[in-house]
């Protein structure tokens, strides 16, 4: 069995032991995890206790089973944990058999250098501080996350920086925590089997974001020699050091394994969430469009979060706004009522359920998005995308530019 306590830094800075997870043995035929979490009664009675999880842990005293036979807990704690790459850099780091890579140990082993606001403990209370290295160390950080995926042999000791680093963002990518006198960043590297400049065409993909009128993460395009890397700056860290509780859609709509979810339910979720959902759903509405025009096809569930901060629960800024690299042009989340490649018409049939009522109202959005992404060849320039790779993605934006352009840019 498994006790962790879990903790929350709040906005302001103070940490309080929000509840208690636990997660019993496996059974030894089937795998299955029964675990459990239940709030601290403290914390029921603290002034700005928040429901981690505003769909499924609401403030009570009940016990809430978590219903999730492979993983032991509830999606709220998972979402502290990282994909693909985090996970492998933990595995190496502390040597873990299948059988120790659960769930729950690895929050444990976790502990307080996740994203977010939520810690793990045994016992005792954690002591948070900023997660991440010094920003000086990202010319190294790039060599070791090169010769860490190229399996070149190198000793634990020399891996202890990106240990250090790169143990808790999610995702399938290269990626390691760094920090400076200005902020807390999520530094992205490339990755051994691009065929393409990621790095750079995602740092075009942001800027394109922030002229098509989405609010996304601060980032900041670095050339380290003949790498690169982007730096994202956290939006779940506050400019006082405290801390902003994360949740995923995929959480919030308990959609484990294959899924089949549209942005329509995304939107559902924050008319029952959000304390502006108004101005939400119509923020995830503009960046629909630009996913469909900028051919963002990767807009998976956790590529979209709810943040908690003193405003409340809001959807947060757009991050991983990334190009079609791979050439799938079928979006992960259904757009209207397929997962095909939507046009003019699909976008602005959509538009009601998004709270643009009015014609005109959906297609000034989509005219703004269509300005924006019209000019990609400029900002792919400016942000030194290669010039074949620039080639390649751009003939897919423009034909998704003129499959979903306005009447009167005609």
């Amino acid at each position: 069995m498994i006790k962790l306590d879990v903790w929350l830094t709040l906005p302001s800075g103070e940490s309080v032991k929000a509840g208690t997870l636990v997660v019993a043995d496996p059974d030894n035929v089937s795998g299955v995890l029964p675990g459990q979490f239940r709030y601290a009664p403290d914390y029921l009675e603290h002034p700005r206790a928040l429901p981690l999880d505003p769909l499924h842990l609401p403030l009570s005293a009940d016990i809430f089973d978590a219903d999730r036979p492979h993983a032991g807990v509830h999606g709220v704690f998972e979402d502290s944990l990282p994909d693909d790459w985090g996970r492998r850099l933990l595995v190496r780091h502390y040597k873990l058999g299948r059988e120790d890579q659960r769930i729950p140990q690895l929050l444990h082993l976790l502990g307080n250098q996740g994203l977010g606001a939520l810690s793990y403990v045994e016992e005792g209370r954690p002591d948070l501080k900023t997660t991440g290295v010094p920003l000086r160390h990202l010319q190294e950080l790039a060599l070791l996350v090169e010769r860490f995926e190229q399996d070149v042999a190198v000793d634990d000791d020399e891996l202890s920086l990106l240990f250090q680093a790169g143990s808790s963002p999610g995702g399938a990518r290269p990626k390691a925590l760094v920090k400076d006198k200005s902020g807390a960043y999520l530094a992205k590297f490339a990755s051994a089997g691009d065929q393409l400049d990621v790095v750079s065409l995602e740092a075009a993909a942001m800027e394109l974001g922030r002229r098509a009128g989405i609010e996304t993460a601060d980032t900041r395009l670095l050339s380290l020699g003949s790498r690169k890397c982007l730096l994202v700056k956290r939006f779940d860290i506050n400019e006082a050091g405290g801390r902003n509780h994360l949740i995923s859609m995929q959480s919030l709509l308990k959609a484990d394994g294959y899924y089949y979810a549209g942005y329509r339910d995304l939107a559902e979720v924050i008319r029952h969430v959000s304390t502006q959902p108004g101005q939400d759903i119509q923020r995830l509405y503009r960046q629909m469009v630009f996913n469909v025009m900028i051919g963002n096809t990767d807009d998976h569930l956790k590529n979209f979060l709810i943040l908690h901060n003193d405003e409340g629960w809001r959807l947060s800024p757009a991050f991983d706004l990334v190009p079609n690299i791979g050439f799938n042009r079928e979006h992960v989340l259904r757009i209207g009522y397929d997962n095909r490649l939507p046009d003019l018409e699909t976008l602005l049939q959509e538009a009601g359920h998004f709270g643009l009522k009015r014609r005109q109202q959906a297609l000034k959005v989509i005219m703004e998005v269509h300005e924006a992404v019209s000019e990609w060849s400029t900002v792919f320039a400016a942000c030194n995308v290669p010039e074949r790779d620039a080639e390649s993605i751009g003939r897919d934006i423009n034909q998704r530019l003129k499959e979903t352009k306005p009447a009167p840019f005609v």
